[in-house]
């Protein structure tokens, strides 16, 4: 019995009933999304690995895998006191209530 060949799209849909469309389906989605989100790149990558085994057949065990761009944190500000610590504010500028008190006492003087 001779069956018909099948060309690669045809393999890509029939194989184990649809699976590894449904699995690049399920990763486009995820891509696609973490994209949307993110505003970084994405990859699928479907290998298709084919073996001859013993008794002559062709075997192949597909993998798709997904690179999905993780979520992006923003950027800290943050300046360095003299003891090497992180602060919020800038340890050589004055703080506007620092500089009013200043003035203030400077008046009274």
């Amino acid at each position: 019995m001779n069956s018909k060949p099948i060309n690669f799209l045809e393999f890509l849909q029939s194989f184990r009933r649809g699976e590894l469309l449904r699995q690049a389906d399920d990763q486009l989605e995820k891509v696609i999304t973490a994209m949307a989100e993110t505003g970084g790149d994405g990859k699928i990558t479907i290998e298709l690995p084919f073996k001859l085994n013993k008794a002559g057949q062709i075997e192949c065990t597909p993998k798709v895998k997904a690179s999905v761009p993780p979520p992006t944190m923003g950027t800290g500000i943050y300046f360095a006191d003299d003891d090497g610590r992180l602060t919020r504010n800038d340890p050589r500028q004055y703080d506007i209530e620092d500089e009013i008190e200043r003035r203030r006492a400077a008046e009274r003087d």
